[in-house]
């Protein structure tokens, strides 16, 4: 007999593609339509797009440890990369997304396969710790620098940035151009740090709370990976419409 879904955790991804799925019809508003818009650079935006891409991906690496393909879903999910990156460029090259949110989950999910053995001998609390420890230090590495807090610790050498394809990695170069960009660092720090949470539960502790949801939410948690493909095209329609 199959378990049944967390509600929760359903309820959390699905808070998390809503989160998603306002920030880009604001995008689409604002580079699309040239809409004045103000709260779009304002620090609640910043928030809504990161923490809701930090809780997708926070929530993916959790999930990694219950899934049953854990490698087939990666394969999909970078496939699923690939073809959002195909659809954008053909639809506007100015606009391409080139190693997004899903081929961030992706190879994320792929790396933490592979390295499981090594996971598996690291202490949960030291997971814990060397996961946010490492997230915030690699931040801002796409900008050249490690910093902790937007507080600067070190300029990385120019010499990293000249390799046309070391982007995945979070070292892009100068002519690299994506409308969203999620690298393997800092995110996949996030992925494992979602990862040694999930060990800190006990069976207990999800029999009494991870089956609670809302609803809506949980709905959208459950056809997470299906919205994230369609969103778009269906702002885009609306907006059309509109305008």
């Amino acid at each position: 007999m199959e378990r049944p879904r967390y509600g929760l955790i359903d309820s959390l991804r699905g808070f998390a593609i809503f989160c998603v799925i306002v920030y880009h019809f604001i995008y689409d508003l604002v580079h699309f339509y040239s809409m004045d818009f103000p709260w779009f650079e304002s620090l609640a935006a910043y928030l809504v797009q990161q923490g809701g891409a930090f809780l997708f991906v926070f929530i993916s690496g959790a999930m990694s440890l219950c899934a049953k393909a854990p490698l087939r879903n990666g394969l999909l999910l970078v496939g699923c990369g690939l073809m959002i990156t195909l659809v954008t460029y053909f639809y506007s090259s100015a606009n391409i997304i080139v190693f997004g949110i899903l081929s961030l989950l992706g190879w994320s999910a792929i790396i933490t396969v592979l390295a499981r053995p090594i996971l598996e001998k690291i202490p949960i609390k030291l997971g814990l710790f060397l996961s946010l420890f490492l997230f915030f230090l690699t931040h801002e590495m796409a900008d050249g620098r490690l910093s902790l807090l937007q507080v600067h610790v070190y300029d990385l050498p120019l010499s990293w940035y000249d390799s046309p394809f070391l982007f995945p990695l979070g070292l892009p170069h100068a002519s690299f151009a994506s409308a969203d960009y999620f690298p393997l660092l800092p995110w996949i720090f996030a992925y494992w740090l979602g990862y040694f949470c999930w060990q800190m539960t006990d069976e207990e502790l999800r029999e009494k709370y991870f089956f609670r949801h809302i609803s809506g939410f949980a709905f959208m948690g459950r056809h997470s990976l299906l919205l994230y493909l369609i969103h778009q095209p269906i702002i885009f329609t609306v907006l059309s419409l509109i305008f």
